[in-house]
């Protein structure tokens, strides 16, 4: 198997060396979708300033291993290389734009991986011009890959969870993920920078099959986050919102950031930081992590970045 393999030193500078071969690369984490007519560009970018200093951390497994889904190879897979006997819960992610391109967002999932967590992106490992555009059966077909016992490096497969299932992803890929959400397997789904066009609306814009009525099917607790009212997707979200009742959901905003917020940053940044500490209330039922969204004096409701609602959660 072709991998990848990040050590922490190698994360200061963005570059992902490959083991086999010995050569440097760096991963675009490109999101944005084709120029449209009539569009504002910007936003479809970050706006979102990287601030100076160490920034966002990885977890306490820094050193990641990302390859092709072993026998699933429309798949990528991040995982850590050292976690000793603790259990990975998964999540499975779907990109912006719908891209083809498994390490597009390797910045975010890796900074979810090096927290204990077993990420199966859906996207080539080594992508293509022509590469198709991903869809939301294709995370269904992520936890029947794992269902079927893969065959995974040594020791790999006892560790992953996968009775702990997320299903996350940005602009299109949270489309994706409202897609998918109805399926039993799924304990929680994240919708970043993402929302469900109304019919009629944009038309084009959309490459997901997902509508307003595939909202009324999440059965699990839900995050949605976003980069404000300079985001494409802020209307879409705000709208959504709205319209789920039957669920927890969290619902954070960070104005000014676009649509591709920090997803650039070191590590992924702050939206990194938020996915991951849902991910460990919800998949570890950690409690300092709960923290970040529980309560009226939550930590992100007492964050000056963050402007929050939520409905269903104390």
């Amino acid at each position: 198997m072709k991998a990848l393999w990040i050590s922490t030193a190698l994360l200061t500078h963005s570059v992902i060396v490959g083991c086999t071969a010995g050569t440097t690369e760096t991963p675009q984490s490109s999101s944005a979708t084709p120029p449209l007519s009539g569009m504002d560009m910007s936003l479809l970018t970050s706006s979102a300033t990287e601030p100076d200093g160490p920034g966002t951390q990885l977890g306490p497994y820094p050193d990641i291993v990302i390859a092709p889904a072993p026998g699933l190879p429309t798949h990528t897979i991040y995982y850590p290389e050292n976690s000793g006997e603790k259990a990975l819960p998964v999540l499975v992610w779907g990109n912006g734009a719908c891209r083809n391109d498994g390490r597009s967002f390797y910045r975010t999932l890796t900074k979810v991986a090096s927290h204990g967590f077993f990420v199966v992106a859906v996207g080539l490992y080594d992508t293509h011009a022509d590469a198709p555009s991903t869809t939301g059966p294709q995370m269904i077909e992520a936890i029947d890959w794992l269902e079927s016992g893969p065959s995974l490096p040594a020791g790999l497969g006892a560790r992953i969870d996968a009775d702990s299932i997320a299903v996350m992803g940005q602009s299109c890929g949270g489309l994706m993920t409202i897609e998918a959400s109805d399926d039993p397997r799924v304990d929680t789904i994240g919708v970043i920078n993402s929302g469900v066009f109304n019919a009629g609306s944009r038309p084009g814009l959309s490459i997901s099959t997902a509508t307003k009525d595939d909202l009324a099917l999440i059965h699990t607790p839900t995050l949605y986050i976003n980069g404000g009212s300079n985001d494409v997707a802020f209307e879409n979200s705000n709208d959504d919102f709205e319209r789920i009742d039957n669920v927890p959901l969290f619902y954070g905003v960070m104005e000014g950031a676009g649509h591709i917020a920090t997803h650039r940053h070191r590590n992924g940044g702050r939206f990194a930081e938020v996915i991951t500490a849902w991910l460990e209330w919800q998949l570890k039922d950690n409690s300092e992590a709960e923290s970040w969204f529980v309560g009226a004096d939550c930590m992100l409701c007492s964050d000056p970045e963050w402007i929050v609602q939520k409905k269903n959660l104390n």
